[in-house]
């Protein structure tokens, strides 16, 4: 715990000692009416990696007296399998329910991201949403607000709820909040049952590496018509046979460990 805090701690100091002579030689580029769109991207790739690291370093504070309670979990190798098809699953339930939504209630529920280049989207896409920003929200909401959550409430279902409520208007689009509100809910289920924030990270970053994608590669359209095609009750058992999927599989297989035969 404590390597991890002072490893953690000198890549601080590092991306700090970087931050800086960065930014001022962004103030003397801008004084000089040149393109900064390069200098800008580095300047806020280094910003957020700071911002990780001292997200992290509070987080593995919090740890050493935790909340969660202990449970015994299966191997690494099937934890993450599982996360991974948990999550795709949870991202197909995901744009049915956005597909109910815009049919009952608003037309267009999900902005379009576009991305100029396939350097647009590695950075953008890629590193800074499917990673980093990942990393951040799983650290803030999963990591350390449950963990402060625990001082003042005791039932855990009321963490998860209060937690993903957070987690929903953190992003600021009322549109979305109900999506990211259950997907608030999973990533905070999953959380309590693996007892480890990787793995919420790894769903976090594999949702939004799917989205983006598909956006991308200007695959939403086709999907779109695809998944319209179905009628609306069979797009909301589809989404509810999803969600109880996932939720039924972490609770009850994911983190459950074999138990031997005995005669």
């Amino acid at each position: 715990m404590w390597l991890k805090i002072r490893l953690l701690k000198r890549l601080t100091l590092f991306c700090i000692g970087l931050y800086f002579p960065i930014k001022f030689f962004i103030l003397w580029i801008k004084s000089t009416n040149k393109p900064l769109c390069h200098h800008y991207t580095l300047e806020h790739f280094i910003f957020r990696i700071i911002i990780c690291c001292l997200a992290f370093i509070y987080y593995l504070y919090l740890q050493q007296n935790k909340g969660i309670k202990d449970s015994i979990v299966p191997s690494r190798y099937k934890l993450m399998i599982g996360t991974v098809l948990l999550q795709l699953t949870m991202t197909f339930g995901l744009l049915l329910l956005s597909s109910i939504q815009e049919a009952l209630w608003y037309p267009n529920v999900q902005s379009i991201r576009h991305f100029s280049s396939s350097i647009d989207f590695l950075y953008r896409g890629i590193i800074e949403i499917s990673c980093l920003a990942a990393i951040l929200e799983e650290l803030l909401f999963r990591g350390i607000l449950e963990k402060l959550l625990y001082k003042i409430i005791s039932t855990r279902l009321w963490i998860t709820l209060t937690s993903a409520l957070a987690f929903s208007l953190m992003h600021g689009n009322m549109r979305n909040n109900l999506l990211y509100f259950v997907m608030g809910c999973f990533l905070s289920h999953l959380y309590y049952h693996t007892q480890d924030i990787i793995y919420p990270m790894i769903a976090h970053g594999l949702h939004n590496l799917c989205a983006i994608s598909i956006m991308y590669l200007k695959l939403d359209e086709p999907l779109d018509l695809a998944i319209n095609s179905l009628s609306i009750i069979t797009r909301i058992i589809l989404a509810i046979g999803a969600l109880l999927a996932v939720y039924q599989y972490v609770t009850y297989r994911l983190t459950q460990p074999k138990t031997k035969n005995t005669i």
